[in-house]
């Protein structure tokens, strides 16, 4: 997992964002999702640590991404400022499991997947 992540990184730090890149990304962080939500269902706090940190790696790769290709201008800080808000709160739910406060991370986890749909409504044009 860790490789696929690396190599994704990496191709992103050398190339510009194409279809392929994004699609990759947004599977990780589907991934990432997923494991969060797995972890909370199952009572494993390492599931709930490694599916953040599979989503705030797969963030750092989109922070590349030129949104502008793929969005009219207006909507881009829009995209924008939903990305910087899927970081902080990506934090706040890292630091409600760290803290054992499972029903704050709940909450924080609900503001992520809610970050991830407000973007795609926005892309999408839901």
């Amino acid at each position: 997992m860790k490789k696929v992540i690396l190599a994704l990184v990496a191709c992103s730090a050398l190339t510009f964002a194409s279809e392929t890149t994004i699609d990759a990304t947004m599977k990780l962080m589907k991934q990432g999702m997923d494991q969060i939500q797995s972890g909370f269902m199952y009572n494993s706090k390492d599931d709930i640590k490694r599916g953040i940190e599979t989503v705030q790696n797969a963030d750092a790769i989109f922070k590349h991404v030129k949104v502008s290709e793929f969005m009219k201008s207006q909507k881009t800080t829009v995209a924008k400022n939903i990305n910087k808000n899927l970081s902080k709160d990506l934090k706040a739910l890292q630091k409600a499991v760290e803290s054992s406060k499972y029903s704050d991370a709940t909450k924080e986890y609900g503001k992520v997947l809610n970050d991830c749909l407000s973007c795609h409504t926005i892309i999408r044009g839901w």
